[in-house]
């Protein structure tokens, strides 16, 4: 009777092992990367669709009295409502840092920063400063796009182009256009 005398794994049979886990590693963390920045931009993109979807709203209901104007990031909302949540779920709160920052020929841009990764943003302009005391839909235009280091302007809704927002926060590598 032939007994194994065999109690454990051999040091060779543990190098290769370690050997094996050290590929597969070093594959999968950059794929799991990527597709953490795929999923932040995926956040970025429902963002700026949500408020750009809240922006058009807003300027119908104000069609309802005669104004039909974009609402001003630098106004008043009505109810007084927070600009933070007003186009968005309450629950960007803890996701998205929100700012407003003036823009000497546009005036007051909203501005939501992914808190976990401050290079993708969701930003809304209308052309406050420079539109008419009595302005109408057709005169006063907006933007909202998403900006990210892979893309810097990416137009989700509006007819401001990238050209007409000098001042305007972007991801490159001075922060704005």
């Amino acid at each position: 009777m032939l007994k194994n005398k065999s109690k454990g794994f051999t040091l060779i049979e543990l190098v290769i092992v370690i050997a094996i886990i050290g590929i597969l590693a070093t594959i999968a963390v950059p794929a799991f990367n990527k597709s953490v920045r795929t999923a932040r931009i995926a956040s970025a993109r429902a963002l700026a669709a949500t408020v750009n979807t809240g922006v058009i709203s807003s300027q119908i209901e104000s069609s309802l009295s005669g104004a039909s104007l974009y609402p001003d990031p630098g106004g008043a909302l009505p109810n007084d409502d927070p600009w933070e949540t007003e186009f968005t779920d309450p629950s960007v709160k803890g996701d998205w840092t929100f700012s407003t920052s003036i823009v000497d020929a546009i005036g007051t841009v909203a501005n939501w920063k992914l808190t976990s990764d401050q290079t993708i943003q969701v930003v809304y302009v209308v052309n406050a400063a420079g539109k008419p005391a009595e302005g109408t839909a057709a005169q006063t235009k907006y933007v909202v796009y998403m900006s990210s280091s892979d893309n810097v302007f990416t137009d989700i809704g509006g007819d401001l182009t990238q050209a007409e927002l000098t001042g305007c926060p972007a991801s490159n590598t001075d922060g704005e256009f």
